[in-house]
């Protein structure tokens, strides 16, 4: 069948129930001049339930995991003081905050459900949208799976911990994963039956993440301005001192500091059911984005103003190491680790939502088989059942299928590896249809376009640098499996992902004469000859 989308008219207005209109089908019909064959007419509801502050909760509930909990000790000691730290805390983030606006310019130019599948498709249609089907395979049947079994396998150990139950973590592996079933399952069932709770869900862990981050910021704060009295650390009296950072080092602390702010592209999978595109995506980014910059750098202040650089302990979390001589054993031992890891099931919660609704486009784009049944949407609850059922499937089996120790780190690395090089396609993809479609009405926010360049070119030079030996952080045990396998098997995947582009692009296509692309096109060709008194006719509906 031809490219089932989403119509611009059901897209843009913002009181359309329905993510498909009946009769808006992409696509040539049977009879044309062409010969061109055309699918059925999708009637599959995905109602607009997302609103600001559910957008928001989104992003946060990608972004915020245990990151900012570990990871600014680490970067300490690879820059080799807190000064130099905090500059590339700041600086990652700005950058990061322009790829997130350069996403928002290209979800408000194409505001259905899909985010990198179908900002791919139309920066890059040639040949046969060879990049938005490497991406397509890429996430949807393997970084995004992954990312979920790996969280969720992680999530469990902090409650263990929390619960002083410490001998389950090492012993009882399978005990965990057995655990992270039971409960990916029941948001699986949420997921299935109901947005609106799902949405819920996702503000209620949203909201758990930003009291623990504010607890730290806010005593960070305190500290700060001395209204609360705790023998303060030589750290930030040194400034800059002790700053060694290399090469390695650098390209292993900017790996850590962008991966703290990965997740902000979730909410791009999710645009075809989000109120008011124009203003909430571009809102929500901004706010979610900034709020955690403020936290990040108040909760870094707050860390080495009562931990001296020498006291930084590898193996265990900063956090903790805070919450420990601040409050208490109580906080740091118990309550801090039951928190992160309610964050951490907030990030499985969001991944699945995503990830759903990822996997529903793929199917109805054209790009994968069966794409009929993957982008049906379930007539009373209004949700893509088989999709997050096939993404629930796919979880399970990355969860199960690596061997305890190395092989379940190693995938736990393999996640990221080939998103840096689609960041840097995504991010570049503005500046190529600011070029290519220079007068697209649907273009209603306009982001910093260098901004998002720079997020392009230092995402493909960290996806790159990921070939190159990392450095050692003081104290952490060294990996026994080589380097570079992480990043080579994330690249041979991609590329091994050519095949099915050539299977489905070309001899499908060949053989059958549907045009599974033409969806691209002709969408764009709906828009050109639009107005922007037909855009906001169709937004005021």
């Amino acid at each position: 069948m031809s490219g089932i989308y989403t119509p611009v008219e059901a897209a843009i207005a913002p009181s359309q129930s329905h993510d498909d209109m009946r009769h808006g089908l992409l696509g040539h019909s049977a009879h044309d001049e062409h010969t061109t064959i055309s699918g059925p007419k999708p009637d599959e509801p995905l109602r607009k339930e997302i609103g600001l502050f559910s957008a928001s909760s989104i992003i946060i509930g990608q972004v915020v995991g245990s990151g900012i909990f570990s990871t600014p000790g680490s970067i300490v000691l690879l820059c080799g003081s807190p000064s130099t730290a905090l500059v590339l805390w700041v600086v990652s983030g700005v950058v990061s905050l322009g790829g997130a606006l350069g996403s928002a310019e290209l979800g408000t130019m194409f505001p259905q459900n899909g985010g990198m599948i179908r900002y791919l498709s139309h920066a890059y249609p040639r040949p046969r949208a060879l990049c938005a089907t490497i991406m397509t395979y890429s996430v949807t049947f393997f970084c995004r799976p992954a990312a979920i079994a790996a969280n969720t396998a992680v999530f469990a150990q902090y409650f263990f911990f929390a619960a002083g139950r410490r001998e389950y973590i090492e012993s009882r592996d399978y005990l965990l994963r057995g655990i992270g079933v039971l409960v990916l399952t029941v948001l699986l069932v949420l997921n299935m039956v109901s947005v609106r709770w799902s949405l819920r869900l996702l503000n209620a862990f949203a909201v758990v993440k930003m009291l623990t981050l504010g607890v730290v910021s806010i005593t960070g704060f305190l500290l700060l301005v001395g209204a609360v009295h705790k023998t303060p650390g030589t750290n930030w009296s040194r400034g800059f001192r002790g700053t060694n950072i290399d090469v390695r080092s650098f390209a292993s602390a900017m790996t850590r500091l962008f991966w703290s702010w990965e997740g902000w592209s979730n909410i791009g999978y999710v645009v075809g059911e989000m109120r008011d595109v124009k203003r909430t995506l571009p809102r929500a980014l901004t706010l979610a984005m900034s709020t955690l910059g403020v936290l990040y750098v108040l909760a870094n202040v707050a860390y080495f103003m009562v931990i001296p650089v020498e006291d930084i302990d590898n193996g265990t979390m900063l956090a903790a190491q805070f919450m420990d001589r601040v409050f208490g054993t109580v906080m740091g031992q118990h309550i801090l680790p039951a928190c992160i890891g309610i964050s951490i099931l907030g990030v499985v919660m969001s991944e699945l939502f995503g990830g759903g609704r990822l996997m529903y486009t793929a199917g109805k784009t054209g790009f994968v088989p069966y794409g009929e049944m993957l982008g049906q949407v379930h007539p009373t609850y209004g949700t893509p059942i088989y999709a997050l059922c096939i993404m629930w499937a796919l979880s399970i089996i990355f969860l199960f299928a690596p061997p305890p120790g190395q092989a379940f780190d190693l995938l736990v690395d393999l996640v990221q590896e080939g998103m840096w090089y689609f960041y840097a396609l995504t991010a570049f993809g503005v500046l190529v249809l600011r070029k290519r479609l220079p007068r697209y009405v649907m273009r209603r926010y306009r982001s910093p376009v260098w901004l998002a360049c720079v997020f392009g070119a230092l995402s493909f030079v960290l996806g790159v640098l990921q070939f190159y030996p990392p450095a050692r952080v003081p104290g952490k045990e060294e990996p026994s499996v080589p380097y570079f396998l992480a990043p080579l098997l994330g690249v041979s995947f991609m590329a091994l992902c050519a095949v099915p582009w050539y299977l489905r692009m070309y001899r499908y296509v060949d053989r059958t004469g549907i045009q599974l692309l033409s969806w691209i096109g002709e969408e764009e060709q709906q828009v050109l000859q639009m107005t922007e008194a037909n855009v906001r006719h169709l937004s005021a509906q």
